[in-house]
């Protein structure tokens, strides 16, 4: 038995039996259960009490498995990206969002947890990321206060997602489908109308027709229409007039005169109204569909790495899920499987199909000891796999937040296209007013005056301008990211299709990164492999690829390198660590002689020096050699050809800086810089209105990269300077540097097209509205179009970019 009476919370008819009678603020409210009361108590007890006056609840009830679900803190770690010890991010995907007040209410409740720092709720996605302080609070804590709000959150994952885009598409299909079958009906019933308008029709049967046309358009105004109704309300209620507010006004403007008139013996426009409705959905699925084609470069990226793992535990293999693996966690591999984390092999080797992090489709031969990335595919033998990282803060999952990011971040010609999103509505609002108005005054009739003014209201479209730039951005950035291209956001696209100049490192960046030790030239009383051992000691402690260089050299010559103990880094110039026969520095010439060392001269034509010192002598000098990358020269040709300006910035000697840059036609180059040296040089220039792109490590060259209107990393699989630069390019190929300002021009273009559509279609077609040229029918196809035509654009961006590099790659091959 159910009473009448529905719970002020979640507004479900209440079964006599489960009455919970409460009083709050002098009020009797009833309640379907305990955990609505829980629930209404907790927001009042916050001061978000206007909620309830705010929220939009179409769908009554609440999700499943609210207020007393468990989590577990181990389940959830998986999902944790660690920042550092006091800040970590969760993703997550929360059922049961109803309206936008749902996601206040969620911003507002959630950041009032001890140690939550930020909160962020998409409407559209239903996705939720929060910044935490891990030692003020866990995830269990934070999902436990999302439950007992009445929603129910899940970690997010690509099939999450997944599974939420469908359920929204699926629902808009459903509302088109009725529209589009209704529709078809009025439609018949309106061409009966117009028959017997021009050729005669019994009075009676007029008016049966029209009630039957009425009864036809009610559900496809009220049902299919509803999220437009809702949407304008909550744009009223925000004060932020929206396109839904528009398409209210004009058909519920045509619904509403066709009812009068139809009780007032006139004629009937609900053919219109069913239309306007029916054409707007159409558009929004077509929309939608290209939407999620253009953000599904995410998805595809996460679904590289598998969701289950083999996970060995003593003699047993136990199939878990990735998201449940932890650092130290021994895993099973076998042939034919994606790695699911980053790891080490432990035990065995095999070839790995690295081409989703390097672009390089040949095997790479990985055995003991090696890293391997999640994502990376396992193609000759079985392999153990220590874990290194928990799965949310893999490779895979970093680039994939990573793409996001950029994908949610505005470029700056997007705000002009805000501003006027703003003013729009009232303004047609008004002009649609002012059309009725017009031809009102002037004797033509009171229905034709309406449906001019009605189609003012339809044909205006600032969708088009809020498209714009936000499409573009997704496309181009999904698509570079295929490509090992990772822009930081739509700013960074735009910055970069606008730079002028481009200033490049020399070591990792223009070279492979990979030096090697060429001649060793001891003092005299010094041997060769005392000097080798001394330095790589030292080296030991550095991550810098001359350091790489020199240890590997020793341990070549079979030299144990003894105890390192702490090692000070002096940026751009070397290193100093006190062992136990002294002070050792290793570093450049300028080094060593700011230390008061004497160096005699050595002859080193192009190579770059090392010299070491040894409790205040020298003690010998190590010449390096670091040759150029393969594709170095036609990257910065085509760089050149481009229009660009090209400079070397290097800490290295003149000597070495002359041979590449004479190589590489680069005529403007700069040498013996530190970190300081280069920050200055670029200061100096932006100060002179240049726009500069500086391409280094990511690690030496952080000031830099930092300052410089876009800072590109080049960088490995391992380290991709996620956190410090603006560009990042997760494949270490000097053309990628072209492929990204070539792809950021494209985009501007493209989004420069969508907004000159965007303008040009509302001044063409408001004033043939307002004139009487545009009935409301075509005026609602009109608008339909101009939505999907921006999103066209930008999808035709996509191809561009994937022709374009293909055709490139092939006649490279060839």
């Amino acid at each position: 038995m159910v009473t009448a009476d529905t719970c002020i919370h979640c507004k479900l008819p209440i079964p006599r039996g489960d009455l919970v009678v409460d009083e709050i603020d002098g009020k009797e409210l009833h309640f379907c259960c305990y955990g609505c009361q829980g629930v209404y108590r907790i927001i009042n007890g916050a001061g978000l009490g206007k909620f309830y006056q705010q929220r939009d609840w179409h769908q009554e009830g609440v999700p499943d498995g609210v207020f007393g679900t468990a989590f577990d803190d181990d389940l959830l770690a998986g999902h944790v990206v660690t920042r550092n010890e006091t800040s970590a991010e969760i993703a997550l995907i929360i059922e049961g969002i109803r309206c936008a007040s749902c996601v206040w209410l969620l911003e507002k409740l959630i950041d009032k947890v001890q140690g939550v720092e930020t909160v962020r709720v998409n409407y559209g996605t239903h996705r939720a990321q929060i910044r935490f302080n891990p030692k003020e609070t866990t995830p269990k804590e934070i999902f436990t206060n999302i439950s007992r709000l009445g929603y129910l959150p899940h970690p997010y994952t690509s099939g999450a997602a997944q599974r939420a885009a469908v359920k929204e598409q699926r629902s808009l299909l459903i509302r088109f489908g009725t529209a589009a079958f209704l529709s078809m009906q009025v439609m018949g019933f309106s061409f009966a109308l117009y028959g017997g308008y021009f050729h005669g029709i019994d009075p009676s049967i007029r008016v049966t027709i029209q009630y039957f046309a009425a009864a036809v358009a009610t559900p496809v105004v009220f049902y299919s229409g509803w999220p437009f109704f809702a949407g304008a309300w909550r744009s009223i209620r925000n004060k932020a007039p929206s396109m839904d507010l528009l398409i209210t006004l004009g058909v519920t403007t045509a619904y509403s005169y066709s009812i009068y008139s139809m009780l007032a013996g006139g004629e009937v426009y609900f053919d219109t109204a069913a239309m306007i409705i029916t054409l707007i959905l159409l558009g929004r699925l077509f929309e939608g569909s290209a939407r999620n084609r253009s953000i599904s470069g995410i998805d595809k990226l996460l679904r590289l790495a598998p969701e289950s793992a083999n996970l060995m535990a003593g003699e047993h293999i136990q199939v878990v899920a990735s998201t449940s693996l932890k650092p130290g966690d021994l895993i099973l591999v076998r042939p034919g499987e994606r790695i699911p984390v980053d790891g080490l092999i432990h035990g065995g080797k095999t070839e790995l199909d690295e081409a989703t992090i390097s672009g390089e489709p040949m095997p790479v031969l990985k055995q003991q000891g090696d890293t391997v990335l999640a994502g990376t595919l396992n193609l000759s033998s079985s392999i153990q796999l220590r874990v290194e990282r928990v799965a949310a803060e893999s490779f895979i999952a970093r680039m994939a937040l990573m793409v996001e990011e950029a994908q949610n971040r505005k470029a700056p010609i997007q705000s002009l296209a805000d501003k006027v999103a703003t003013l729009f509505v009232p303004f047609v609002t008004l002009t649609a007013a002012g059309t009725w108005l017009f031809w009102f005054l002037n004797d033509v009739q009171s229905n034709a005056a309406l449906l001019n003014a009605v189609s003012v209201l339809i044909v205006a479209c600032p969708c088009a301008l809020g498209l714009a730039t936000p499409t573009a951005v997704l496309v181009a950035s999904g698509n570079a990211a295929t490509r090992g291209i990772l822009f930081r956001g739509g700013d960074i696209l735009e910055m970069t299709a606008r730079i002028g100049t481009i200033a490049f490192d020399k070591t990792g960046t223009l070279t492979l990164g990979k030096p090697t030790v060429e001649k060793i030239i001891p003092a005299p009383g010094q041997s060769e492999e005392s000097l080798l051992r001394i330095a790589s000691q030292v080296e030991n402690g550095s991550s810098h690829p001359i350091a790489r260089g020199i240890v590997a050299r020793a341990k070549v010559a079979g030299i144990h390198i003894g105890t390192t103990n702490s090692v000070e880094t002096v940026p751009g110039r070397g290193l100093r660590m006190v062992g136990s026969e002294g002070e050792i520095l290793v570093g450049s010439l300028a080094f060593l002689e700011e230390c008061n060392i004497e160096i005699p001269f050595v002859e080193s034509g192009s190579l770059t020096e090392v010299y070491v010192s040894l409790a205040g002598h020298w003690i010998g000098t190590l010449l390096i050699v670091d040759p150029l990358r393969e594709e170095a020269d036609s990257a910065v040709g085509q760089l050149q050809q481009s229009g660009l300006r090209t400079v070397l910035l290097t800490g290295d000697r003149l000597a070495a800086a002359q041979e590449v840059s004479s190589k590489l036609a680069i005529s403007d180059f700069h040498t013996n810089l530190n970190p300081a040296d280069k920050t200055e040089w670029i200061r100096s220039h932006q100060e002179a209105g240049e726009k500069i792109m500086m391409v280094g490590d990511g690690i030496n060259d952080a000031p830099a990269l930092s300052l410089a209107d876009v800072g590109c990393a080049m960088a490995g699989g391992t380290d991709i300077a996620l956190e410090t630069s603006d560009l990042v390019l997760t494949r270490a190929n000097l053309g990628r540097v072209y492929e990204a300002v070539y792809i950021a021009r494209k985009t501007l273009v493209v989004i420069k097209q969508n907004l000159f559509w965007a303008f040009a279609y509302n001044l063409i077609t408001i004033p043939l509205a307002a004139s009487g040229n545009l009935a409301p029918v075509w005026a609602a196809l009109t608008m339909a179009s101009s939505s999907v035509i921006v999103v066209g654009n930008s999808l035709r961006l996509g191809r561009v970019i994937r022709r374009t590099f293909s055709v490139a790659k092939a006649r490279a091959s060839n």
